[in-house]
């Protein structure tokens, strides 16, 4: 993989796209003409991918995974029509059945909760459809869809049956409110992360066959070149050193070993596995969600909280905790009266100052 070399072509793929230009100063540094949103005209800018570069040039703006001009650019190509909206068609029957089925999703040690309100809301999630290039001997090309909930990040690995079982719609089908979502840098973060993941298998495959490939091609070549390395070494066994045939048997092995060096060298470089990556397009999916009302209560104390049921897997998501903000399906109450997860029962009280 390379992580940078692949986030480079995708910034001036999208800045072509987006209808501006790059020009490249010197490796890693371009001069981009930057098209100014709704304003019909582009401004010079200077974009960086390398760190070091900002030393001599510190008007640059670096561009990494999480800067803010990549940010920038992706909700450009957002707003560009590279993003496709859709609904699915699964539908949210607000009882009092469904509020005991939720319980059952979580623990509460010592508590109660107790649901009070029901309202369906949409949850956003995103479809990352990435194009995977391998590039050696051979070009290959796969796509690989990356899809997670965009409010709190999590990877969603079953939506591909939901949507085959429920369908999805290019309407919105009811008026709900929509759940905010996260940073697009983190979203994208996230599933660059997946996609690796995702690629460490094939990767692996192609790697093993081009190193079984690369030697025998390696092993054949070497040894057709030792064999003509030994014939010359043989023909010059027994000559002088002023002998004229021995001056051009030496010339003749030097150019072997020389043109030996060459071809493996060669092979390498053809069998050397590059990949890039680049984000074809984002479909934003908008997932039914009833959002429980409700108030945990335990013996000194009582908080309010929302959990929430996922019509479509037939289970609750997963609650987050006050205190350290990680998602949990175990929650109880803080002596501090904050709904937390299970680590941070014990944890000491937040002095304020």
């Amino acid at each position: 993989m390379r992580p940078q070399g692949d986030l480079e072509a995708f910034t001036l793929t999208a800045l072509d796209l987006l209808g501006g230009a790059a020009e490249e100063q010197t490796v890693g540094l371009y001069t981009v003409l930057w098209p100014v949103s709704g304003a019909g005209h582009l401004e010079t800018r200077q974009i960086a991918f390398e760190p070091d570069l900002l030393d001599e040039h510190p008007a640059a703006e670096l561009v990494t995974f999480g800067s803010p001009v990549l940010e920038e650019i992706v909700l450009r190509a957002t707003a560009s029509g590279q993003v496709a909206e859709a609904f699915l068609n699964a539908a949210v029957n607000p009882s009092r059945a469904i509020a005991d089925r939720l319980v059952r999703s979580y623990r509460f040690p010592e508590c109660v909760w107790t649901p009070e309100t029901f309202r369906p809301w949409w949850l956003p999630a995103g479809i990352f459809l990435f194009r995977v290039r391998y590039l050696s001997d051979a070009r290959e090309e796969d796509l690989v869809q990356v899809a997670l909930n965009l409010v709190d990040g999590r990877i969603l690995r079953r939506l591909d049956a939901a949507i085959e079982r429920h369908g999805i719609a290019s309407d919105l089908a009811e008026d709900w409110p929509v759940m905010a979502e996260g940073p697009v840098r983190h979203a994208y973060t996230i599933a660059r992360e997946e996609l690796e993941q995702k690629l460490v298998s094939p990767l692996g495959q192609r790697r093993r066959e081009l190193v079984a490939r690369l030697t025998r091609e390696s092993e054949r070549a070497a040894a057709y070149y030792d064999e003509l390395i030994r014939e010359g070494e043989e023909q010059r066994t027994g000559l002088t050193a002023g002998a004229p045939e021995r001056a051009r048997i030496d010339s003749r092995l030097a150019t072997l070993r020389l043109e030996r060096a060459g071809r493996l060298g060669e092979l390498r470089s053809k069998y050397r596995l590059e990949v890039e990556v680049s984000l074809r397009s984002l479909l934003r999916l908008y997932l039914p969600r009833l959002v429980v009302g409700g108030r945990l209560a335990g013996k000194r104390s009582e908080s309010a909280l929302s959990l929430i049921w996922d019509p479509v897997e037939q289970t609750g998501e997963p609650g987050r905790c006050a205190r350290c903000l990680g998602l949990t399906y175990e929650l109880g109450l803080h002596r501090s009266g904050a709904v937390v997860c299970a680590r941070c029962f014990d944890a000491p009280a937040e002095r304020h100052h």
